[in-house]
């Protein structure tokens, strides 16, 4: 009972702070302008803090979302409460010009439980995107016009998810994730033209998300002698069960001064219903590990080339990540606390889905994590710090760099114990 009244105090604690978070507006990223924002799903911190290493990787005191097979490594006798919190330090370069700024966002929230002993469940909300920028372009047209345009955009989406994971044969498991996506954007494109004989616009475009999202995932483990082999996939199919609803209104400016417009009925639609294609997604993982140390690598395909809301489709390209990373315990039975502490490092690299000015952009990172065990119990506290970089100063582009520092608390209770009889 103790441990259910501690897992309540901390539930009330977490979802107390994401609402204080979420009221916050996320670092401005121009790269959001595209697609459904820019992607923010974070795992673990024993994953993330590894470059995010994850699909054969398990273990019973993290919930590794990117493959729920992982989550037969429970222990039927516990639950475990995963929640993680970041602040984000960044540099916005763009040749001459550079923009700083930092902020604190949620990361995730979920609550992982054994039903049976080779049965076990998960519940989790995450962010999935966000939308945040505002842009200003400056052409010149027919060598005598000049063209101003400006572009905002605020939103995000959010998911809710349900996992499941079975172990079917000794150290084989499959398992899947049902997730529910939902949320909105708005983006906003205010365009002036030097000449008067041009109608200055201005355009406003809303959606809104809501959809079922499914992925699949299996592990398996092979011991030898005192090590383990294993190897991890995942799969996340294309199916048509994303929906968007679609509002487009234009104005167009008869009198820049007073401010007199009329509505373009040509580009102007309302709660337009149409089928968003997100993409197809396989990760495949390789590890080697024994009692103090893991290493890891991972591989991902995400098909972005395919994604469209409705006939509208972006720029974008397939992605590819690739990640390495490790974690060691010196001495897990040790007396010594520091000798039990856990200590993490991964990279990872990504070619990503924006394709802009003929340059696909890519992304770069390392991690450096520490995981704190709790007396006696098997929580623990985490924190890990990640440099990254992506886009590029060449081709007219930005180029984002920033430092990352999460943390995260594991709280690991057992809800079930036998009481001894005198």
């Amino acid at each position: 009972m103790r441990g259910i009244a501690n897992i309540k105090i901390c539930l009330i604690i977490v979802l107390g702070l994401i609402g204080q978070l979420q009221a916050q507006n996320h670092l401005s990223s121009p790269y959001s302008r595209f697609g459904l924002g820019e992607l923010n799903l974070r795992n673990s911190h024993a994953n993330t803090s590894m470059g995010g290493v994850s699909y054969a990787h398990k273990q019973e005191t993290a919930i590794n979302f990117l493959n729920p097979a992982s989550y037969a490594a429970f222990d039927s006798l516990s639950s475990l409460v995963d929640a993680a919190f970041s602040y984000k330090y960044h540099a916005l370069e763009e040749n001459t010009i550079k923009q700083t700024g930092g902020t604190m966002s949620f990361d995730y929230l979920a609550l992982g439980v054994s039903i049976v002993s080779r049965w076990s469940t998960v519940f989790g909300f995450q962010p999935y995107s966000f939308v945040n920028y505002n842009l200003e372009e400056l052409l010149a047209w027919q060598d005598t016009i000049h063209v101003s345009k400006n572009h905002t955009g605020t939103g995000g989406l959010y998911q809710f998810y349900l996992g499941n994971a079975v172990r079917i044969y000794k150290e084989l498991s499959i398992g899947f994730n049902a997730s529910y996506l939902f949320g909105n954007y708005t983006k906003n494109q205010i365009v002036n033209f030097s000449d008067e004989l041009y109608l200055n616009y201005n355009k406003n475009n809303h959606t809104t998300i809501n959809g079922a999202l499914f992925s699949f995932g299996t592990q398996y483990f092979i011991p030898i002698k005192k090590h383990r082999l294993g190897m991890g996939i995942t799969y996340t199919p294309s199916i048509p069960t994303v929906f968007a609803k679609q509002s487009n209104i234009q104005h167009n400016y008869i009198n820049t001064t007073s401010g007199e417009s009329m509505i373009d009925t040509l580009f102007w639609y309302e709660n337009k219903k149409t089928l968003v294609n997100l993409p197809q997604i396989i990760g495949v993982g390789i590890s080697w590990s024994d009692a103090k140390y893991f290493v890891g690598f991972d591989f991902t395909w995400s098909n972005w080339s395919r994604f469209q809301i409705g006939n509208i489709s972006d720029t974008l390209k397939d992605s590819y990540k690739y990640a390495l990373g490790g974690s060691i315990v010196p001495n897990p039975t040790a007396t010594k606390y520091v000798a039990k502490i856990k200590y993490s490092l991964g990279v990872y690299y990504e070619l990503t889905s924006l394709y802009l000015n003929e340059t696909q952009i890519d992304k770069l990172g390392l991690n450096v994590g520490l995981s704190f065990p709790m007396k006696k119990t098997k929580t623990r506290f985490n924190v890990c710090f990640e440099y990254g970089q992506w886009g590029t100063l060449t081709n007219n582009l930005l180029q984002e760099t920033y430092f990352l520092t999460t943390f995260s608390i594991a709280l690991h209770e057992r809800w079930y114990q036998r009481r001894k009889l005198d």
